[in-house]
């Protein structure tokens, strides 16, 4: 669900209030939880997890959108330029085996790469190693930049999460218009 400038805007005031009245409470009770660094990742502040390597999401890194996909690129194109990026800096592999294998692993430490959209792909591939599947591979290996799943209810490529994910990334600074 999306809310308006209004809620946010009170939603940010009641959040100031509670992180600089209870701060080190919250990480400290993340920390007992060990859900400190997902909350970071989360926030888009990986870079503050010590000893990690954090990837940083530079203007002109690529986007990588992979998976099968109904909708055209024309179309996904169309919501790049309603969300105010630049439709060159985006990479389409969008058929259901677009020997995505061979290009899997030059995306790992990779700084031109900013992002990774995936959709409904092989399961199978060198690239997955051993790991379940390609995309469990690329979230959970090192090197590589964030993944987004596209997809609601199971991994479908539709205009209108395209668009959910692509404002997600940008608002938690994965993605820099």
């Amino acid at each position: 669900m999306s809310y308006d400038v209004d809620i946010l805007s009170e939603i940010e005031e009641s959040l100031e209030k509670i992180f600089d009245d209870d701060l080190l409470k919250i990480i400290s009770m993340l920390n007992r939880k060990n859900q400190l660094e997902e909350f970071l990742d989360l926030i888009g502040h990986q870079e503050l997890i010590p000893g990690k390597k954090a990837f940083q999401a530079t203007k002109e890194g690529k986007i990588i959108v992979v998976g099968y996909s109904d909708v055209k690129q024309k179309h996904l194109e169309g919501v790049i330029k309603e969300v105010g990026l630049d439709k060159e800096r985006f990479e389409f592999y969008l058929d259901y085996e677009d020997g995505i294998d061979r290009k899997v692993k030059s995306w790992q430490w990779n700084p031109k790469v900013s992002a990774i959209l995936v959709g409904p792909m092989p399961h199978s591939g060198g690239a997955k190693g051993d790991y379940g599947s390609v995309i469990s591979a690329i979230e959970q290996e090192e090197g590589y930049p964030p993944v987004a799943r596209l997809g609601k209810n199971g991994l479908c490529i539709s205009k209108s999460d395209f668009k959910d994910k692509l404002m997600d990334l940008i608002d938690t600074n994965i993605i820099k218009l």
